[in-house]
C-alpha cells in the first residue's frame, strides 16, 4: 500500500525531463552502468566484486588491494600519495568504519595498486585525470542538455508567446495556466481583469530551422559517440558497406584505449597476484570488442562481427 502511494504521488508530480540537474543524473547512472560492464574478471577472491574494482577504477583511476586483519584481501576507496623516482605513488590510506580498520601501507610491500590506464597517479607533480569519471560527466552534461531542450521545445510548440504579468496576481493566475498546459489539460483563465494586466512577447524563432527531430537527432550522435570512444566502433558511411581496413583505420579517432585499460589491468594485477598468491584474471567483455556496419538503407540496423 505504501508503495503504491509513492508510486501515486512520483505520477502526480511527474517527473520533469527540463530540469537539467535530474537529467544529468540520470544519464551519468546509465552510462556509469554501461562502463561497469566494460570488463570481465575470474578468479576474484572471497568478499571481492568485479564492481568494487571498476568503481574505483572509474572514479578514481586506482583500485588498491590491500590485506585485512582477518586474512581477507579488500578494495577500499583509498588515498594515495607520496612519489618515488619516477613520480609513481609510493603510499596509501583508507579508513572504514563499517570494518572499524584503516591503514596506512607502503605499495608494493603492504598493498598493490591497479590503475585504470598509463596515466596512472599522475604526470610528474601533476595529477591525472586517469580514470573515466569526466568522461562520463561530459557525455552526461551534453545529453541532460539535449533532452531538456526536447522537453522545452515541445511544450513551447503548444503556445507561440510569452506572458508577462504586471502584477502578483495576475502572475499566479497565469502560473497555475501553464502548469495546466505543461501537463497536457485544456487550461482557462476565469478572471477578466486577467486581460488589462498582461502582454504577450512573441516567441517564434523564424531565423532558425531547428526542430524537435534534429534535437533527437542531436542525441543519438553523442550516444553513438560515447560508444565510440569506448571502443564499439560504428560506421554511418554514404555506402552500404565499409571492409575491414576502414573499419580499422577509424581506431585512430577513438578516444578511451581499451587496449590500454586492459593492459594497465592485466599489469596491475599481475602484482596483485604476485603478492596475495592469487590467479586473478581480465579479460575485455566482448560487448565492447565488435565492429559494426551500417546499412545505409536502415540505419536502425546494424551487422556487429568480432
Amino acid at each position: 500500500m505504501m508503495q503504491l502511494s509513492r508510486i501515486n504521488h512520483f505520477i502526480k508530480n511527474a517527473y520533469d525531463v527540463t530540469n537539467v540537474q535530474t537529467g544529468f543524473e540520470y544519464w551519468y547512472f546509465k552510462l556509469f552502468n554501461i562502463l561497469l560492464d566494460m570488463f570481465e574478471y575470474e578468479n576474484l577472491p572471497k568478499g571481492i566484486e568485479k564492481r568494487d574494482i571498476e568503481i574505483n577504477l572509474i572514479l578514481s583511476g586506482h583500485a588498491t588491494f590491500v590485506p585485512l586483519k582477518n586474512g581477507e584481501i579488500f578494495v577500499p576507496h583509498t588515498q594515495i600519495y607520496g612519489y618515488d623516482k619516477y613520480y609513481n605513488p609510493t603510499s596509501c590510506v583508507f579508513a572504514n568504519p563499517v570494518i572499524n580498520d584503516s591503514k596506512e601501507l607502503k605499495i608494493g610491500i603492504d598493498c598493490e595498486v591497479v590503475y585504470n590506464s598509463s596515466l596512472k597517479d599522475s604526470i610528474l607533480y601533476i595529477k591525472a585525470d586517469s580514470g573515466l569519471n569526466t568522461f562520463i560527466a561530459r557525455y552526461s552534461r551534453q545529453l541532460s542538455d539535449i533532452e531538456s531542450t526536447i522537453n522545452i521545445y515541445t511544450v513551447n510548440a503548444r503556445l507561440v508567446s510569452i506572458p508577462v504579468a504586471n502584477d502578483d496576481a495576475t502572475k499566479q493566475s497565469l502560473v497555475q495556466f501553464f502548469k495546466n498546459l505543461v501537463f497536457g489539460k485544456r487550461a482557462i483563465v476565469t478572471d477578466s481583469s486577467i486581460i488589462e494586466n498582461f502582454r504577450n512577447v512573441d516567441i517564434n524563432r523564424t531565423s532558425i530551422n531547428d526542430g524537435v527531430n534534429d534535437w533527437l537527432i542531436a542525441r543519438d550522435k553523442i550516444l553513438e559517440q560515447f560508444y565510440r570512444d569506448l571502443g564499439v566502433r560504428m560506421n554511418n558511411p554514404k555506402k552500404a558497406q565499409v571492409n575491414e581496413e576502414e573499419i580499422e583505420s577509424n581506431d585512430q579517432m577513438l578516444l578511451i584505449s581499451t587496449d590500454d585499460m586492459l593492459k594497465s589491468r592485466k599489469d596491475g594485477l599481475e602484482k596483485v597476484n604476485n603478492m596475495f598468491g592469487t590467479n586473478i584474471t581480465v579479460k575485455l567483455n566482448d560487448k565492447f570488442n565488435v565492429k559494426g556496419v551500417y546499412n545505409n538503407e536502415n540505419r536502425n540496423d546494424s551487422i556487429l562481427s568480432k
